[in-house]
């Protein structure tokens, strides 16, 4: 068992052979439909959350999916039981632009303060951007790293995360990237797909296309930006042919480049709604610890 104990949340791709060999406590976002709250993992996806609006919908109880975290005591009985193995606990998790994950985190973090040393850390990413931070921390945990090595890392890497989506769904994006309702309206009735990028921990609009044929020439010629890549992920919702036509693509243009094909989770769809693609690009740090 490692000295340092990584903690995570449902928003965090891992690879299963990750997951399989580390110990990695993930910790599941709840989503709120209405006044029912629903557990993130695999018997909660995101098309059944969609399944679950439009049936609010018919039923005259239009709703928007909001993120939340689970109670206080709940992170707090999860550090408490870490505890009984170890002193030092890193969580790490998704932007706390986007999520309450972090900051709920840190209230429990400081409610245990005096018994155990733990880091929270805001990952200012997402899915799979996530998953390189934790599988990251957990490697050098492994490796005997101290927990302010494994800080160092993390924050080290991070700035070497990118992260851009092309949504359809713009009402979703008057949220979560402070989209007007009248550039939502009027996107919408011209069919435009907005392009969005993770800054800070932001989601910040940038420009937009006109067809999904464009969205993959965008998504491509951005993949294609970065001089060193150590790997790409790819995620969708309703987007599996032009998925498909990108894969492709980086398939017969980088044959050596790790590309990953992503769920596409709830956690990151209540913020940019149905009909999505957006790529994340691991750029690569150099140093260890």
């Amino acid at each position: 068992m490692s000295k340092v104990r990584i903690v995570t949340d449902s928003n965090a791709w891992i690879p299963p052979d990750v997951q399989e060999k580390y110990p990695i406590e993930v910790i599941p976002h709840l989503i709120k439909i209405g006044s029912r709250r629903f557990a993130e993992g695999p018997d909660f996806t995101a098309d059944i959350m969609f399944d679950r609006l439009r049936q609010a919908s018919l039923e005259g109880r239009p709703s928007m999916p909001e993120l939340r975290a689970p109670d206080l005591n709940q992170i707090i009985d999860v550090y408490q039981r870490l505890g009984r193995e170890t002193e030092e606990i890193i969580a790490i998790h998704m932007s706390s632009h986007l999520s309450p994950m972090w900051a709920q985190s840190r209230r429990a973090a400081e409610a245990v303060m005096g018994r155990y040393r733990i880091r929270v850390v805001d990952s200012l990413s997402t899915s799979m951007g996530l998953g390189v931070l934790v599988k990251l921390a957990v490697e050098a945990a492994e490796e005997g790293a101290d927990i302010h090595q494994v800080a160092r890392l993390v924050n080290g890497t991070i700035p070497h995360l990118y992260v851009t989506f092309f949504a359809e769904s713009l009402a979703y994006l008057e949220r979560s990237a402070n989209l007007g309702a009248a550039q939502s309206v009027l996107g919408t009735m011209l069919g435009i797909k907005a392009m969005l990028t993770m800054e800070e921990g932001r989601l910040i609009p940038l420009e937009k296309a006109q067809t999904r044929e464009e969205v993959v020439e965008k998504l491509y010629e951005f993949i294609a930006e970065f001089a060193q890549i150590e790997q790409v992920g790819v995620a969708s919702h309703n987007y599996d042919f032009h998925k498909e036509m990108l894969l492709q693509r980086l398939a017969e243009s980088m044959p050596d480049l790790p590309t990953h094909d992503l769920p596409y989770t709830p956690s990151l769809a209540a913020h940019l709604g149905p009909n999505a693609m957006g790529v994340i690009v691991y750029e690569g740090a150099n140093g260890f610890w």
